[in-house]
């Protein structure tokens, strides 16, 4: 990616880390009852990409055409982070995926316990509806503002997409007749809803008009796809110091990847081909040119 873009995207993560790490609403003690929130902090403090919130700034952008968004566009944002948080909190607990790293660092169960990290988790899954509506009461976006993103986020990180899934994942486990169009299915709900909300987040807060909403959308499915497609790939082939987390995991627990079906090299290409879709479909607005960088950029990464 251009060192140009590369910079935005970085304050963008800068941002949001700041307003993560000094929000009211996560802030603790060191009572008993703060125990959760400790929790909820240590996982948010974690590190990572940043990618869903970096992406709904990134669309606000491109749809209002200011050049820096209000700081309230970049608190909406964070709930996207914390609702991906969450399900990182219960993904790695021994339930579901039982791994020990995350981010390079211990996971919250191991870090907290598993009891801990369970209500981290449902702390982190409620948060974001308190933190949208506080800025609506605020008057910093509409009421009809709230709902549409309470709406977009509840919808795609519930019952109808990322929970459907990760069930999905979880049933997928010892199954030897899971093929393509299973493994499609199942990462546009785990991975592909959450972006698309990420995209509408910005779209929506910036008064995008449906065909551009639906752009979005298109960008979003694409660029999901293709990010876990790029993930089964590096289970197989990354180095864990660079991931961050275990490697071959989908191995051990014998789960089907897109690497199994296409091979590295192919999974690669297939992820290549979804990251040049995702960027066609922003060709046709000025000012998109990061965004499309950035889709481009997903099928080289290394962790």
């Amino acid at each position: 990616m251009k060192d140009k873009f590369s910079g935005i995207i970085s304050s963008d993560a800068e941002k949001i880390n700041k307003i993560l790490e000094d929000h009211a609403l996560l802030r603790c003690g060191d009572s008993p009852k703060d125990r959760a929130t400790a929790a909820e902090v240590y996982a948010l403090s974690a590190g990572g990409k940043r990618i869903r919130p970096v992406l709904a700034v990134e669309f606000y952008r491109l749809f209002s055409g200011e050049k820096e968004p209000p700081e309230y566009v970049y608190e909406a944002a964070c709930a996207l982070e914390i609702t991906h948080t969450f399900s990182l909190i219960h993904d790695d607990m021994p339930e579901m995926d039982d791994d020990d790293m995350r981010r390079g660092k211990p996971s919250t169960h191991v870090a907290f316990g598993c009891a801990e990290a369970l209500l981290a988790g449902d702390g982190l899954a409620i948060l974001p509806y308190e933190l949208l509506s506080d800025i609506a009461l605020r008057g910093d976006i509409s009421p009809d503002t709230a709902v549409r993103l309470i709406n977009i986020l509840s919808q795609n990180a519930g019952n109808s997409g990322m929970i459907a899934g990760q069930m999905l994942d979880l049933w997928s486990e010892e199954r030897t007749d899971i093929g393509e169009e299973f493994l499609t299915e199942m990462s546009f709900l785990k991975t592909g809803c959450m972006l698309i909300a990420s995209c509408l987040f910005g779209a929506v807060m910036a008064g995008a008009t449906p065909e551009q909403e639906q752009s979005a959308a298109i960008y979003a499915k694409n660029v999901g796809l293709g990010f876990q497609i790029i993930d089964d790939v590096l289970d197989v082939t990354a180095d864990p110091t660079t991931l961050g987390k275990p490697v071959k995991s989908d191995i051990g627990r014998h789960k089907p990847t897109f690497a199994d079906i296409y091979g590295t090299d192919g999974a690669r290409q297939k992820a290549e081909a979804l990251s040049e879709a995702a960027a066609h479909e922003l060709e046709k607005y000025p000012g998109s040119e990061l965004l499309r960088e950035f889709a481009l950029s997903l099928a080289s990464r290394n962790k």
